[in-house]
């Protein structure tokens, strides 16, 4: 039985390299086997050809009941140290102390026999988690009403969706009676009525003392369900401790790694018909890029010079999400707000506001077009102008919203 603040789980200065060629990869294994055979030690401290450190001097401890969320950017090592955890990779060096059971749900369809039906599955899956068949049996029907998946439980796994395999691989963990949960990704895949179900699981194993490792992109299930984060970069441990300054540290490499939209492209700054003399932010453009507070607004100034009157111009703004997202936030003319803008032949300044952007710790582009009437010719076009958005900490997702709370005698 765990006692009440125990540490369930401790990982010391753990670290995992691998080999970019499989050759080499190969040729090193033979070599580390047969140096262990012949009681020789291998160097682990140093990388060889080809070699690199998938995972740096990682230290955490978790302790019963806790939800530790690992977070960082696709290739940083999360699914890596998961393997570790569970035993399928041996670390190069430092150590790994657990104190109980482990169920993990680290990819999909793993443990299970393509050609063995779900339910010789239960029990092959059952049995590797620690499961006699007594036990097995006692909780064979509980298993398959978790999983829903009755009518192909006699059915070679190799027909399942990759929802049937992710619900029965968790059904299977969780009636295990493990001290320690692995979760990656593989959630995800699963709907949105199942998702919900297993996150309830997730907290009654909470309760129940079990600790829980959860790997996910997801900020909403972290902020959500996680008492602690460990942040992962480049295989380096990043920031282990509380959920909201994991997070926003997280938002900031994410922007860091997705900026990649270039310098501000100018297509086309005026034409034969209007002459450009500036164009102007407030705030102002410093570094490249405008910074602001979330709920804050943007002014754009353009003064111009035209050589005849040119009614009914129309103006494009899109707020655009970066790579790899690609996809526009807000994308609006003066003609969805029943605007007519109008230049007048001569000198003159045209501002155009943005008001109350609602990002949160995130960079969007802002992508400006001015067209003459008709768009039968751009007047102006500046792409890629980024937007800096600083905001809450305690809050994630892209957007912010004025919440109001309150609450009524009845």
């Amino acid at each position: 039985m765990l006692m009440e603040n125990q540490t369930v789980l401790e990982v010391t200065n753990i670290y995992k390299k691998f080999c970019r060629s499989l050759r080499r990869s190969m040729a090193y294994g033979v070599l580390d086997i047969s140096r262990s055979m012949f009681g020789f030690s291998n160097n682990c401290s140093s990388l060889r050809k080809n070699e690199f450190w998938a995972l740096e001097d990682i230290n955490f401890k978790v302790q019963r009941g806790e939800t530790l969320g690992l977070i960082g950017v696709n290739g940083s090592g999360k699914s890596t140290l998961l393997r570790l955890i569970n035993g399928i990779y041996p670390p190069d060096k430092g150590r790994i102390t657990i104190a109980g059971k482990i169920g993990a749900l680290i990819a999909l369809g793993a443990g299970f026999h393509p050609q063995m039906t779900g339910r010789e599955n239960i029990y092959l899956n059952g049995a590797i988690l620690g499961m006699g068949k007594q036990e097995i049996n006692k909780k064979f029907d509980s298993i398959i009403d978790f999983a829903e998946i009755g009518e192909f439980l006699d059915a070679p796994v190799s027909t399942y969706s990759s929802g049937m395999f992710v619900r029965l691989g968790f059904s299977i963990a969780i009636h295990a009676e493990i001290d320690i949960l692995l979760v990656d990704e593989v959630l995800a895949v699963g709907d949105t009525g199942f998702q919900l179900k297993c996150f309830n699981k997730i907290g009654e194993l909470k309760k129940n003392g079990v600790v829980t490792l959860l790997v996910s992109h997801n900020m909403h299930t972290i902020s959500t369900f996680c008492s602690k984060v460990l942040l992962i970069n480049k295989g380096k441990q990043e920031y282990y401790g509380e959920v909201s300054e994991g997070l926003s540290l997280y938002k900031r490499h994410f922007n860091e790694i997705f900026e990649s939209e270039g310098e501000i492209e100018k297509v086309a700054t005026g034409n034969d018909k209007v002459k450009i003399d500036s164009v102007s932010f407030n705030p102002q453009l410093i570094d490249g890029k405008v910074d602001i507070q979330t709920n804050d607004d943007i002014e754009i100034i353009i003064e111009y010079e035209t050589l005849q009157d040119m009614n009914d111009v129309e103006i494009d703004v899109v707020l655009r999400l970066p790579i790899p997202y690609s996809v526009d936030y807000f994308q609006a003319t003066n003609r969805t707000y029943n605007k007519l803008i109008d230049l007048k032949k001569g000198r003159g300044k045209l501002v155009i506001t943005i008001n109350n952007i609602n990002l949160n710790n995130f960079t969007a582009y802002l992508y400006l077009t001015l067209w003459e009437k008709g768009r039968t010719n751009i007047i102006l076009w500046w792409r890629n102008i980024p937007i800096k958005v600083n905001g809450s900490s305690l809050a994630s997702g892209w957007s912010f919203f004025d919440i109001k709370y309150r609450t009524l005698s009845i």
